[in-house]
Order: structure tokens, then sequence, then C-alpha cells
């Protein structure tokens, strides 16, 4: 694992690195050395002294110079490379110092590539400071053997000095934002390394988890939980505060460490390593001596072992080229034959580059090139790292099988590039939204549109609404579109428009994304609607099927038909794509895009409803926000629509609470509400952890007070695994227990059929044990086509629930018999022998029995996701987001949730500030290939800057906010904004360095 950190002070960092001993086994002159191109250029080499490495981090040249020196410089920054437990096991315990040799080459050539890539410093231009890359480091290599809580935990810091050499011979700071931004690409960058060096000593290797992790074969669990104290000290401290995240632990790692405990006597240290591991029938001995003998150190400068060698190696490239002749044929990958000249590393590179290329295109149009290597090496093939991931980009590059982006200020995590496949898709929407313009028939002319449009609703419509309904039954353009702020109306105004298309003749149809929405759709705007997905899968056959008795029936029912996209900016470009297809083809005579381009985009790859109104379709604007009842809401929305998260948290002013715990607050305050106002007071959390936190804390609470009462019902129920389907040809995707559904169809390439199946064991060749409860199958993952589209299998995870009466429930999956709708929300009344009876939201009554496979299909329902929450609207909210979640924490999913509410919103969070400065950084937005290639501008200019300064009083950059109000709503009933700066558990509540997860950081960084 990678950790970085600041070093804040140049004297603390070498009277912490540089003492002789401090916890290292071997003694400091033999573990610590200089490195880099500049130390070099320096004459910087071999042991690190005090007061060399005291002044490089000072910012003095040998011979005296001094460089940068300005107020609150910082010295350097360390990144630190962690073992994994079992390799430090194994070094320390079994004594196989072959493994420190791994481990410091994977470290030396991950810093080299840090070096050549990232190191840069910054030039005035034009009044600008502009990185340039410099290509040298100044760093010093410390290697340890112990975590804080003196357990066998190998790892390397490599400290690196605020310094660097320009292209023109000149000293100065270095610029390390590119090290800091790329820091999880240089965490897979040393594992893959580390992988490689491993095998090639002859130790094998499993994967753990969904980021290049991994630990060494047979270096058992029992050995790994006794030397993982430390782990085990973060986890309890973990369980007591209810965290779970990856960032959560995070932070509790970096509150919680204490200094070095002195160690005198290191043999002891090791024997009672050994001692402990002894204990558990363990020492390493065996599995060290057949890693040695499997890399062939018995004789290694024998014509024996060298004809032994040749032959493994021909074996490896023969089962490279067998496994791809028989596989599934991959078009990001060359022939067999053209792979057969290649090496078995070289061949893998390919194969790990286009599964990577699959699992980003997926869920963008364009990514930058460091995520696409990262991607690649993270899944952890054999000899693959970055030297031959890089040269297989490049290739790709060269074929034009990837497309490079124009360089853009916007692109900040480097260089971009798209599929050839992304940009055919994008052009071809455009293409059949520019050829349907002139090709609709008006339903009625524009001047008679609007006494009949408000002849028909009881409350009439405003200026946003009645423009929008008249120029969808006026145009005569086959698409467009409705772009509406939330609480704009939409559903009124789409309401309107169906009651006079369907008085004059026309049919409509409604289209959304999921069930609840479709049911939505039909219930605010009454309009007959089904799912984009069922709606694509019965009519896209017929894009090219034109001479079959089914084409002419679909023809004959959608011709003429008018169908309309609700919440259009969860579309992903490929069904965008399929849905004007289908319109062309069937004749389809309007196809109208409702929502917010501004609000949550598509799961999949696109941003289309963006990008159509940016590419020229009609589009009509709903800007009148009529759902927010405040000044102050009204406020907020205009605030977060525009891109002005930061100025909406000052607006929303003390209804912002901090809490280190925030969802655990929320849960509290929610609680604390009389009945009358919880019944209104919706919990929006931003991601599943919060969720379930908020969820178990009502429920217990909820049980105290006895208002879910009864005898208790455990459930196993199952949550979706958010996978790709490239990732679900990889056997590392898979955990036992878990449970794989297969949809309508099956997946005959796999040798399944439709159904659900449970994940047994995962063998170390790929292969994955699967059961249907009545025989066991054995499955080969990767025998699944790459090109395949349709989301056939489907991963879950189980859990158990606990159900009593009175429990608010929703659906995770569809039931279409029975009307149960994925999101939709129900409420328990009775509990009986394996079974409940629930009332829905339409006041309906069902019993589930103990067979009902929808009781596997629920979860609690006292706070949702705000992916869940676009199109809901209530009273009164509780939200919940926290900085640590940084891909959560955007623009986007701070407009859903502070849009969702007419009267009263409490947000809470873990660090206001942090999360403000977390929401600048983060619009959300999703990618396009066209303008990743500079061909059309989507969000570049469809909002300001978002750091931009803004002053929400003035009245020149937004003229329709309503003024400030001057008295805010008061905090819910028991509700406290902690002023203390520390937890319950008394932990400091800081400014902290970005990190990875890592065993140990030091503290001395930061004395």
């Amino acid at each position: 694992m990678l950790s970085v950190a600041p070093v804040r002070s140049a004297s603390g960092a070498a009277n912490y690195f540089a003492k002789d001993d401090y916890y290292t086994v071997e003694g400091s002159s033999e573990m610590t050395s200089w490195a880099g191109e500049g130390a070099k250029t320096l004459g910087l080499s071999g042991e690190v002294t005090k007061d060399a490495f005291e002044a490089a981090l000072n910012g003095i040249l040998p011979g005296g110079e001094a460089i940068a020196q300005v107020e609150n410089r910082r010295a350097g920054v360390d990144l630190t490379f962690s073992m994994p437990k079992s390799a430090s096991i194994q070094a320390y315990v079994a004594g196989d110092k072959r493994i420190l040799e791994a481990n410091m080459t994977a470290v030396r050539k991950t810093m080299a590539w840090v070096e050549q890539n990232l190191a840069q410093g910054r030039r005035d231009v034009e009044g600008r400071k502009v990185p340039i890359q410099s290509g040298n480091l100044v760093y010093a290599l410390f290697q340890h053997d112990t975590s804080r809580a003196l357990d066998p935990q190998g790892h390397i810091h490599a400290v690196i000095a605020n310094l660097t050499q320009m292209p023109d011979g000149r000293w100065q700071a270095l610029h390390a934002d590119k090290i800091w931004a790329h820091n999880s690409v240089i965490g897979s960058i040393y594992h893959a390394h580390l992988r490689s060096e491993l095998e090639r000593r002859g130790y094998q290797i499993e994967l753990k988890g969904r980021h290049g992790t991994f630990e060494i074969a047979g270096v058992s669990k029992a050995a790994v939980a006794e030397f993982s104290q430390r782990r085990v000290e973060i986890l309890e401290r973990a369980t007591k505060l209810g965290i779970s995240s990856p960032e959560g632990l995070r932070e509790i790692t970096m509150r919680s460490r204490d200094p070095k405990l002195g160690i005198e006597d290191r043999a002891a240290l090791r024997q009672d390593w050994i001692d402990r591991a002894a204990a558990l029938g363990f020492d390493g001995k065996g599995l060290a001596l057949a890693a040695q003998g499997r890399a062939g150190l018995s004789s290694p400068d024998s014509s024996l072992e060298r004809g032994y060698r040749s032959i493994v190696d021909a074996i490896d490239a023969a089962r490279t080229l067998v496994g791809g002749l028989l596989g599934p044929h991959d078009p990001l990958v060359d022939n067999a034959l053209a792979r057969a000249v290649k090496s078995p590393a070289q061949a893998r590179a390919q194969f790990a580059v286009a599964s990577a290329v699959r699992i980003l295109s997926e869920r963008e149009a364009a990514w930058p090139l460091h995520k696409l290597a990262k991607t690649a090496l993270d899944l952890g093939m054999k000899d693959v790292t970055i030297e031959g991931v890089e040269g297989r980009i490049g290739q790709l590059v060269q074929n034009r099988q990837l497309i490079p982006g124009v360089a853009r200020a916007a692109d900040k995590n480097g260089p971009m590039v798209t599929t050839p496949e992304a940009l055919r898709t994008e052009e071809a929407i455009l293409r059949l939204v520019d050829e349907g313009k002139d090709m609709a028939q008006p339903i009625l002319g524009a001047p008679d549109a609007p006494s009949r449009l408000q002849d028909v609703v009881h409350r009439p419509l405003n200026s946003g609404q009645l423009g929008a309904a008249t120029m969808i039954l006026s145009s005569a353009d086959r698409t467009v579109s409705v772009q509406g702020v939330a609480g704009a109306g939409k559903s009124t105004m789409l309401q309107a428009v169906a009651q006079v298309a369907k008085a004059e003749g026309r049919s409509i149809t409604g289209l959304a994304f999921q069930n609840k929405m479709v049911a939505d759709l039909a219930e605010g705007a009454g309009i007959e609607a089904r799912t984009i997905a069922s709606f694509v899968w019965a009519n896209e056959r017929y894009i090219t099927e034109r001479d079959t008795a089914g084409y002419e029936a679909a023809r004959a029912a959608l011709s003429g038909v008018m169908l309309v996209v609700d919440e259009s900016s969860m579309v992903s470009s490929r069904d965008m794509l399929k849905l004007h297809q289908i319109s062309d083809a069937l004749g389809v005579d309007k196809l109208v895009l409702v929502g917010d381009r501004q609000q949550l985009s598509s799961i999949d790859a696109g941003k289309s409803f963006a990008m159509i109104q940016a590419g020229g379709s009609t589009v009509a604007r709903m800007d009148e926000n009529i759902r927010q009842r405040t000044d102050q809401l009204r406020t907020v929305a205009a605030l977060a629509n525009d891109g002005h998260a930061r100025t909406a948290m000052k607006v929303l002013g003390e209804r912002i609470i901090e809490h280190a715990q925030p969802a655990a607050a929320a849960a509290d305050l929610w609680m604390a509400l009389p009945a009358s106002d919880r019944d209104v007071t919706a919990v929006f959390a931003s991601g599943r952890e919060a969720r379930a936190i908020i969820n178990a804390a009502i429920q217990d609470g909820l049980v105290a007070e006895g208002s879910v009462k009864g005898a208790a019902i455990q459930l196993t129920v199952t949550e979706r695994v958010n996978m790709t389907r490239e990732e679900l040809r990889f056997a590392s995707t898979y955990r036992p227990g878990q449970t794989l559904e297969v949809a309508r169809g099956g997946a005959r390439d796999i040798g399944i059929g439709e159904g659900r199946y449970n994940v047994l064991k995962v063998h170390r060749n790929g292969k994955v044990d699967l059961s249907d409860g009545k025989r066991k199958i054995r499955i080969d993952p990767q025998r699944l086509s790459p090109t395949e589209k349709r989301d056939r299998l489907q991963l879950h995870e189980k859990k158990t629930l606990q159900l009593r009466e009175g429990d608010r429930i929703r659906w995770t999956a569809n039931d279409k018999d029975r009307g149960l709708h994925n999101a939709a929300i129900a409420r328990v009344v009775g509990v009986e022998a394996g079974g409940i009876t629930v009332e829905t939201a339409d006041r309906g009554r069902l019993t589930l029995g103990a067979d009902d496979p929808m009781l596997s299909r629920l979860d609690l329902a006292y706070a949702l996701n705000m992916h869940m929450a676009q199109g809901v609207t209530t009273d009164k909210a509780i939200i919940v987001m926290s900085a640590q979640e940084r891909n959560l924490s955007n623009q986007r999913l701070f407009n859903v949730g502070v849009t969702r509410v007419r009267d009263v919103i409490t947000m809470v969070v873990d660090d206001r500030e942090k999360l403000a400065r977390q929401l600048d950084m983060n619009a959300g937005n999703k990618t396009s290939a066209l303008e990743t290639l500079g061909r059309l501008s989507i969000d570049g200019t469809s909002r300001q800057d978002p750091r931009g300064k803004f002053d929400p009083g003035s009245r020149g950059q937004l003229p329709d906010l309503p003024p400030l109000p001057g008295n805010l709503p008061p905090l819910p009933r028991g509700a406290t904004v902690p002023t203390s700066g520390r937890d319950e558990a008394g932990l400091k509540a800081e400014e902290v360095a970005r990190l990875l997860p890592l065993p140990e950081r030091s503290l001395g960084l930061d004395l």
C-alpha cells in the first residue's frame, strides 16, 4: 500500500529518519540511501547522513545555495510504500531476505516512473505560474521493519525534498501537485512491480480486492491476523464509531497514531515474532524453500537450470497463446498469430489494457491516460507492469483504437483519451437530432397552444411551463428538449401537454430510467409509461430488421406517437442513440426529452441530454423554481443549480451541523423530531455506507421507544455489487457467499441459464464454483464475450436484516406481476412465521411467504441515497454529506439533495470547510467524446467556474435570486453544533494529509 504525507519540518524529519538504528533491524547505514536524478546531479549518494538530509529538506544545495526560501516553505513529501502483511511475515519471520530485495526493487522502479512523469517546477508565463516538466527528484530512501504496534511491517519511506532542477539548469522548488493527484496511480504501479518481483522469486500471489492489492499465497490467515495488531486496533475503534468506509478507516488511522515505542532488544523482538508464529503452527520456511525452488535458486548457473527455465517460459507463452485462441474474440487485442511472437508479459499487457478500456468506457466516454494505466495494472495479471501497459496504450493510440483529446485547462488529471465507439455514438445522436428537424407534425399551432393548455389545468401555468408546453405541441422537430431546473413544475407541464395531445387524437407514451420513476410519471403527469430498458429491449431489433411482421406491427403501434423521456439527464449515450434509432425506424413522431442537465447524470457513459442541448436541438427552458417555499431555500436552490455549492452552504448558515460522525448524528436528529415531523422529514445520504448507518441507528431507536414493535424476523437480503460487465469476466471479482443473478436468456458462453446462483469458491486458476441449490457448476468467467453490451449478469452481496411491525422498507428489485417497483417504499404491518405483511404506497396489502423471492430483495428505507432521491419532493430533509467521500462529494449530488426540499433543510457534515473545498473541486460532470476532442463545448460554457468568487447579495450575476432571508428557521429540537473540535472518542478533528490506507505514517514529519 502507499501513503502520501507532507514533510512540514526539515529538522524533525531529519531527527526521525536519520538517527542510527531507529526501528530498523539491520541498522541505519545499511538501510538508507540517496536516489533520484536530482540527487545524482548534486553528488548525493550512498548512506543518508542527518546533516545532508536536513540541508536538502531545507532547500540548501551542497554548495551552500539556498533555494525557494519563502515563509511556510514545505520541506518535502513522504511516500511510504508498505508491503502486504504476508510479505512482511515471510521476510522477517521466515527470514527470506529476497523479499526485502524485491520490495526495494519495486520501490526504485516506481520512483523512477514518478520522477520521469510527475516531477515538475513552475515558470512564469504571461503572468501565470505554469507547471513545467523537470524529470528529476532529490529523495532519500529509508527501509523500516515494524508497525507502531511492533508487528512485522516492512515499508520504505521515499522522502522527496522540495527541490528540482529545471531544463535551463536552475534549481527551484518542486511543484508536487501531480504527485499528490496521482497517489493512487503510484500505488498501483508499486503493487504491480512488487507482484512481479515476488513472482520472479517463486512466490505465488492471491489478489485481494479490486485495486491490485494482494497477499502471498500460503501464509495463513491466522498468521496475518496475529501480526496485524495495529489493524485490529483501528477496526475496533471504527466499530465503536460506526465507521466502515476506506475513507473513515483512513481518518482513524491518521488521528490515532502514537509515537514509536522504544525498542531495546531487536533480537528479542525478532524471536518473539518467530515464537508467536510457531504457536500458530506456522514458520514460513517451507513456503520460502518452495518459492526458492520455483525460482530455480538451487543451481541458477547450470545448463540444466537454464533449460528448465526455458521450458517453463515456453509453457507460459503457450498457455497465453492457447488461451487467446480458445477465448472469445477481443477487438482490442492482436490476433493470436501476432501475439505468438510476443512474450507472455507483452501478451498479458494487451489483455489487461483491453479490459481496462472496456471497464472505463462502460461508465465514461473519456478518461485520463493515467486512469487507464491504473485500471490495467489493478487487474493483477502476471508480469504486467507499467512499462508494458504504457507501451500497449501507445500502440492503441497509434492504431487509432484510442483517440487522444485536446489539451484543456479543465483536464487537471492529465491527457484524456476516448474511443472511436464513443465518438461514433455521439456523432450519430446529433446527426439523428439534426435529421429530425422539420420532420414532425405539430399537434397545435403556437398561437393556439397557450389558451388550450391553460384550459386543462386547475392552476394557471407559469411562463416557463407555458413556453415549454407550447414548444412541445407546436414544434415541427422530432427531438425537442425541455431543460427545467429542479422544482420547476415539469410534471404539471407534462400533464397539460398530455391532456391536449390526447384531445387532438395523439398518443403519448412515457419512458423513464427505473420503475419507480415510471410510476411517478404516471401518477404526476397522467402519462402511461414504461422503463427505457424495456422499451429498447422490445424494439431495438427493428433498427436493422425491417422485413418482418414484427417490424410492421411495431411500426403500426408507434407511428405518430409522442415519446416523453423523463429525467433525461440519467439516460446514457448508448440508450439515447437507441431511442433515436428506434424512433427513426418505427416512425415515432416526436421524442420529448425532459430533465435538468445540472442534476445526476447517467450511470453508464455519456451525458447525452446536455450534449443534445449543446449540439443545437430545440430547447425550452423552465428556470422558475416553484417547489421551494422559503426565500432561503429558493436562494440555496438557485445557487446550487448554477454551480455555487460553497455559497449555497453559506446561505444555509447554522442549518449546517458539523459532527465527526455525520451519519450517526443525522439519525439522532431525526429521532429527536416529534412524530408529526418525522412523517414529513426525509433523510438523504450521499452514499451506501452512510445510508446503512442511518437506517440501523433509526431502526434501533424506534425499537427502543416502542414505535417499531413485536417479534423480529431475520432475513438474508441481497445488495447489488457495483461492477462493470468487463469486471465480471475476472474470477478475482467474485467472493464466496455472493450470489450471481443471470437474466432472461442466460449466459450460454459460460454454460449457465437464467436464475440465481450462489458463489461457492474462487480458484487460483481463474475458475469459479457456483451452485443453483441442486448442483455445483464450475464456470470460466473469461469465456464471457468481451463485446457483450447487455447486463446479463448481476453480482450481489448478502447481509442479514431484522424486521418488525412498523419498519419502513424499500424494494431493491422489481416484481411486475404484483406492481412492486425498485426503490418504492412500503411499511411492514405484520410479521408471521417465516414471512411478513406489508402495506404498499397505494395502501394495498401484500403478504410475502417464507419462500417469496422478494423477501431477499428489500432493505430499510429510513434513509435514501441521493441517487434515489432525484424526482422526490419532501417538506423537510436531513442531508448527510462527508468530505471523506471524495467521489460522492460533488456539485451534482449536492444540487439533488438541496433541491428536493420545500421548507426546511438540516445538513450534517463531518467538516464544513473541507466539504466546501471538495465540492469546489468536483463538479460531478460526466465526460463526452466530442467535448474531449474539442469539437463541442458542453459543460465548459453552461455554468460559471464554481471556484470563482460569488457574492450572494449581488444581483448582477444571478438576477433571479430572491433576497437573502433575514430570519432563518431554527435548528431541530435536540440539535447541537460541536465546538470543541473533538469527536466522542477524543480524536482531534485536525486538518490531515490525503492518504491511501497504510499501516503507519511518521508523526515526525509534523514536528
